[in-house]
């Protein structure tokens, strides 16, 4: 048989291998092909659709640019090139071959429906909100473009505009991926826990083995206080897929919070095991050792934590306090100065009021003592009713001497929190530190009423 029927019965058994979803079967033919006749643009281009199907998108932009290179410049080999480039993080490049298609096809929708998204992970959203209306412009409706606007207004906060594209996405397919779970977690974020829960309900109805929304579902739950539910879901995505560390690091964490420690350390332990650089799991053992009197052990974990990187802001605040709490405040300042000087505006004033005053309060024990004062104050202008911080504020000006401003925060605190027995201790340093001011003050005009005698 000649190279070029062997090439051809190659790329035969790979047409049927792939619309049998053998992609790994297709993928190894075509490479059979292509080794026998590399000038066959269609098999670089089914190459390049295999590729995406594994998930490769990588390899499939390699392929998409070889038929670029045999073809010219052909709109749908553009299309998937630009699609891929965003799959694969390339949105700056992405942006450029569809804005070529543009050019050649100024009619083509997918051309400014792609690069909605495009421009949404970059950070652009004025130019995703314009590719969205030009798209308008070519084709009414299309869910897809609805979708990626809405990814990009949920990025910006705007979650009631958000949630209404991702409702007309699925008025047009009441199926559409991701859609349900997409709303949800904007429902979420906007404190409405029953919503949110009836939607994941609703995305699980139309995939109940998705793993993602059964972890998202769960941790809702735990929120809501629904610890059962939430550990019930959890241990269905182990019957799916028992090498989820998410899943274990979950059901460790419902576990530390019934105080069942062994069986938190074991499911942490595992999720450690299954994902080494999971973040918040050395955070949740470090609790776990804390309440067993292990605070050296504690502390070592909390290390280990701290080597790892992208941490999410509440495990960043949990992180914060523990630090404090085995009296380990420096790092706690260094961990939380970005927090509270990025742009985190999703967190909350809760959330930044807490990361101003644990940084206040760790700027107290390493006697920054005017930057803890200043923390804590901007944490009561987040958050006036935290008598947390106007203790800290009373310890603070004890310290520094200024017994009025002590005097002020202490009687605010006590307004709010009459049978708070912290703050009666303060009263008690507060009368002790005023009578030893009396006192000295006593024997400075004493020594001077000595000295002044004849």
């Amino acid at each position: 048989m000649s190279d070029w029927f062997q090439a051809e019965f190659h790329a035969e058994r790979a047409h049927r291998f792939y619309e049998a979803g053998q992609w790994d079967k297709a993928l190894a033919e075509l490479k059979l092909a292509l080794s026998l006749d590399p000038s066959q643009s269609d098999w670089h281009f089914g190459m390049g659709l295999t590729l995406d199907a594994l998930e490769r998108y990588d390899e499939a932009v390699t392929c998409f640019e070889q038929v670029l290179q045999l073809r010219g410049d052909d709109i749908d080999t553009m299309l998937h090139l630009g699609v891929d480039l965003i799959r694969s993080g390339n949105d700056r490049r992405a942006v450029e071959v569809l804005e070529r298609v543009s050019k050649i096809d100024a009619d083509n929708e997918p051309a400014y429906c792609h690069r909605i998204l495009a421009y949404a992970r970059l950070g652009e959203h004025e130019h995703a909100e314009e590719m969205f209306y030009l798209a308008r412009q070519v084709v009414e409706e299309c869910p897809l473009c609805y979708d990626h606007l809405a990814h990009s207004l949920a990025h910006r906060d705007d979650l009631d505009r958000a949630i209404w594209c991702w409702q007309r996405v699925l008025k047009m397919d009441p199926h559409f991926p991701e859609a349900s779970a997409n709303l949800a977690r904007c429902h979420w974020r906007k404190g409405q826990h029953e919503r949110a829960h009836e939607l994941y309900i609703q995305q699980l109805r139309d995939d109940p083995g998705d793993v993602d929304t059964l972890l998202q579902a769960a941790q809702l739950l735990a929120e809501m206080g629904r610890h059962a539910e939430s550990r019930e879901k959890a241990r269905r995505v182990l019957e799916i897929d028992p090498t989820v560390a998410a899943a274990y690091h979950h059901l460790g964490e419902m576990s530390l919070l019934a105080g069942h420690l062994d069986g938190a350390s074991s499911d942490l332990e595992m999720a450690k095991r299954l994902d080494p650089d999971r973040t918040g799991v050395r955070l949740a053992l470090a609790r776990v050792a804390q309440l067993r009197g292990k605070d050296e052990e504690a502390r070592s974990l909390l290390r280990a934590e701290l080597d790892l990187t992208g941490h999410e802001p509440m495990q960043v605040l949990d992180m914060a306090r523990m630090l404090i709490e085995l009296r380990m405040p420096q790092p706690a300042v260094e961990l939380l100065s970005p927090l509270i000087e990025g742009e985190q505006s999703w967190l909350g004033d809760d959330g930044r009021a807490s990361a101003f005053l644990y940084r206040g309060v760790a700027r107290l024990l390493t006697r920054r003592t005017d930057e803890g004062v200043r923390d804590c104050r901007a944490a009561l202008r987040l958050a006036p009713r935290n008598t947390l911080a106007m203790r800290n504020l009373v310890v603070a000006y004890l310290d520094q001497g200024r017994l009025s401003r002590a005097r002020y925060w202490l009687s605010k605190a006590v307004e709010l929190s009459p049978a708070d027995t912290q703050l009666q201790r303060l009263r008690y340093r507060m009368w002790s530190v005023s009578l030893a001011k009396v006192l000295r003050n006593a024997q400075r005009r004493l020594r001077r009423w000595i000295t002044r005698r004849p």
